[in-house]
């Protein structure tokens, strides 16, 4: 399994980092080829870029989509082989226009990956609260009901376009190492209340399996 040659039913990690000044930070995504990829380098970059419309909107212009590393899903091989993973530059600011001051980077949008069966799995979005969209509830921080609407609509027309697109990967969950299991996503749902996460937490700090930072 490499990403220079990609077959029908391969696994795939695509992490996008983020940075502000001198800190950067990433989110993991895991997709499925839903094909033979005669263009494997073509097919990674739109991926990417559909990766890029979902975020870009999410984060102010002071916030830096770096880059996005594109892993296969299997242990880092010995010896060290370079195909299993690629670095896509992205350098693109966010889009997203605050009228207030920004949250902490603590303060994190939690957004549901629907399955079938199982657990829901789970996506976090730090920096891309601003004051007014935060209040409290039950002594526990929520994101306002407007806020959330929009972030639904806008989380929903992404993945309806995503799954219209001609991108030949489908959004999934993977489990397991020796025995993975994987579930097909059919659903992001934005949650109300705020996920606290410190800087430095292992959920923005994981390494895929196949290797590359």
């Amino acid at each position: 399994m490499t990403v220079t040659n990609i077959t029908n039913g391969e696994l795939f990690t695509v992490r996008v980092y983020k940075s502000f000044g001198a800190l950067f930070w990433a989110n993991n995504y895991e997709f499925r080829s839903t094909q033979d990829v005669p263009f494997a380098q073509t097919a990674i970059i739109d991926l990417v870029n559909q990766l890029v419309a979902l975020e870009r909107p999410l984060y102010p212009n002071y916030i830096r989509l770096d880059r996005a590393v594109v892993s296969t899903y299997q242990p880092d091989s010995r010896p060290y082989n370079p195909d299993t993973f690629t670095t896509i530059p992205i350098n693109l600011d966010g889009t997203a226009t605050f009228s207030s001051d920004a949250m902490p980077i603590e303060y994190c949008i939690f957004v549901r990956r629907v399955t079938a069966s199982g657990r829901s799995g789970k996506l976090l979005y730090r920096g891309a609260l601003q004051e007014l969209d935060v209040g409290t509830l039950g002594l526990r921080a929520v994101i306002s009901a407007s806020r959330v609407n929009a972030l639904q609509t806008q989380f929903s027309q992404w993945y309806a376009s995503f799954l219209s697109s001609q991108v030949p990967f489908e959004l999934v969950m993977i489990g397991g190492n020796e025995n993975v299991n994987v579930r097909v996503v059919q659903g992001l749902t934005v949650v109300e209340r705020v996920v606290l996460k410190q800087f430095g937490n292992a959920y923005f700090d994981r390494t895929p399996r196949g290797g590359g930072q």
